[in-house]
């Protein structure tokens, strides 16, 4: 897959910002028709280490994603659980290699990770949605953003390195 523009990832992620609170489940069963596995891998990743508004963010991240990713010019290939643990693996082992640096060494990783990174409109956009302040009562916790990061990377990488 060709690397996303940024062009296309802002009109993505502004319309996303635009949808009504009636539209997300419309969305959501869209995403469930045409990328079933991936929706469930959204919503069963994390387990007992997310909670309730990490959860709904990192979902709602992940179907933002799949539309921007549905933007590209070929069309997505359906995720199957071989693509799926394919990508995760290494993305896994990234996670324990950033869990070991300092705070200096991290943010520098974290930096080539995106300018090397085949789809990396896609990957700062993920990175700027998890950082944005939050409404008042919202609970998104700094120890648990690097696991959705990851989380949310691999499923990038599931669509851009997917077999259709």
């Amino acid at each position: 897959m060709n690397p996303i523009s940024s062009d296309i990832v802002e009109k993505t992620w502004k319309r996303a910002g635009g949808m009504s609170p009636q539209e997300a489940p419309k969305m959501i069963n869209l995403m469930g028709k045409q990328q079933p596995l991936v929706l469930a891998y959204l919503m069963a990743v994390g387990g007992d280490t997310l909670n309730q508004d990490e959860r709904e963010l990192l979902l709602y991240i992940g179907v933002v994603v799949w539309q921007i990713m549905s933007q590209g010019t070929t069309p997505l290939p359906k995720i199957t659980e071989k693509t799926l643990d394919k990508v995760e693996g290494p993305n896994m082992k990234m996670l324990e290699y950033l869990e070991s640096e300092t705070e200096t060494g991290f943010i520098e990783t974290v930096k080539r990770i995106v300018k090397n990174y085949h789809q990396p409109e896609v990957l700062r956009y993920v990175l700027e949605a998890l950082m944005e302040e939050r409404e008042e009562g919202c609970l998104i916790r700094d120890k648990n953003k690097g696991i959705i990061v990851i989380y949310l990377k691999t499923v990038i990488d599931c669509f851009d390195k997917g077999e259709s």
